[in-house]
């Protein structure tokens, strides 16, 4: 399923913003993140205007400790307070980047303080628009949640440390102008409950793109029925959503991502032959056998790059989202029965793998077949005690 996908451009690899766990070590989809509501302090940070000795903008924050990523500050087009900040550039505090002010409609002039820090590396939306005008992404966390060398200060020390830190020093420099408590929801990691860091890396994902309106479309013309019909409505909220699916993690274990990428010239090389060649290891040895032998013994004999030539490769060591791995099952069930377009008439499922297991089924198969897999779903309830646990 993921050779036809990939070979039909609805998977692809490059760099994004997604969740990143710091004690798992590993991406994690949206589905994964707990969003709980926390005790917070909103902190009120001046920035000097560049040239300016007693000229000041204040930022609201929650995250004092990414202020050494800041590449920009944002404020209102129509927000005449700062109108005079136009073609402007304000000093991050402590390392004094010069870094300019922006104007965009997406600031909410009624928070904080109407001015917006935006620190493109640890913020989907100051990521989308650091694009949109071009912004230095500074990365000021290593994968384990320490300071990175690009943060300058406070290296190698734990995030949560360094903000009791920086808010001191701050305020020792007199950035800080004052702190109020603040409630606000922070993400959560299902699996470590570790708190989640929005990360710009290098991983696989599913464009749904060219998906999502096929998928919508066999749940709204009723191809695929819901019992109970109100999950309808909500599954097409989830589609008018939607958006590209992470499906690489950094595990250990796990159903290996099939793909090598030639050393000389970075092209991938993911061909149903080669993929056939590493099924029948994986049929006689175990799956396993993708991370324990050489690259070399993996591929078929005198296997060469498509774009230069060269024969030195790399295998991929990530695996795959486990709910792509098990979204597959469709083919599975289907592949070589005589009712192979057909789809199956029931998938019976728990509310907790709706969005799960049922998704990406129906994802893979009209990605790879045209065509639902299943004529209905069937999502039973559970049996809970008396506060509602299952």
């Amino acid at each position: 399923v993921f050779i036809d996908l990939y070979n039909k451009g609805l998977i692809y690899r490059g760099a994004r913003m997604i969740n990143w766990d710091p004690k798992a070590l590993t991406a994690v989809s949206d589905e994964e993140v707990i969003y709980k509501e926390v005790q917070s302090r909103l902190f009120y940070v001046r920035y000097q205007v560049e040239g300016a000795d007693d000229e000041w903008l204040t930022v609201a924050t929650t995250r004092p400790e990414t202020i050494l990523g800041d590449t920009g500050i944002c404020v209102h087009p129509e927000d005449e307070r700062y109108a005079r900040f136009r073609g402007k550039r304000v000093l991050v505090p402590l390392i004094n980047r010069a870094v300019p002010v922006i104007f965009d409609e997406y600031v909410d002039r009624e928070f904080g303080t109407g001015a917006l820090k935006v620190t493109p590396a640890h913020d989907i939306n100051d990521y989308n628009l650091g694009i949109k005008y071009n912004l230095e992404v500074v990365d000021t966390f290593n994968p384990d949640g320490t300071m990175s060398p690009a943060a300058q200060l406070y290296i190698g020390e734990d995030r949560f440390a360094v903000r009791k830190k920086i808010v001191k020093d701050l305020e020792a420099a007199g950035h800080i102008v004052k702190i109020e408590n603040y409630t606000n929801k922070v993400g959560f990691s299902e699996r470590t409950d570790e708190v989640i860091e929005p990360r710009i890396s290098i991983q696989w994902f599913m464009t749904m793109k060219d998906l999502a309106e096929p998928a919508l479309e066999a749940v709204m013309n009723d191809t695929v029925s819901f019992h109970p019909a109100k999950y309808k409505n909500m599954y097409r909220h989830w589609m008018e959503n939607v958006k590209d699916w992470c499906i690489s993690r950094q595990r250990s274990w796990g159903v290996p991502i099939t793909v090598f990428t030639c050393e000389e010239c970075g092209e991938l090389l993911a061909s149903r032959e080669v993929f056939d060649h590493v099924t029948a290891l994986f049929e006689k040895e175990g799956a396993d056998c993708w991370f324990a032998r050489p690259t070399e013994e993996l591929l078929p004999p005198g296997t060469a790059c498509p774009g230069c030539g060269k024969s030195r490769f790399k295998k991929e060591m990530d695996i795959l989202d486990v709910w792509f791995d098990s979204g597959a099952s469709y083919a599975a069930v289907l592949e070589g029965r005589p009712y192979l377009d057909a789809p199956a008439d029931l998938y019976l499922e728990g509310s907790d793998q709706h969005r799960g297991w049922f998704h990406s089924s129906l994802l893979e198969a009209v990605g790879t077949r045209d065509v639902a897999p299943y004529r209905s779903v069937l999502t039973h309830g559970f049996v809970v005690d008396e506060i509602g646990r299952a």
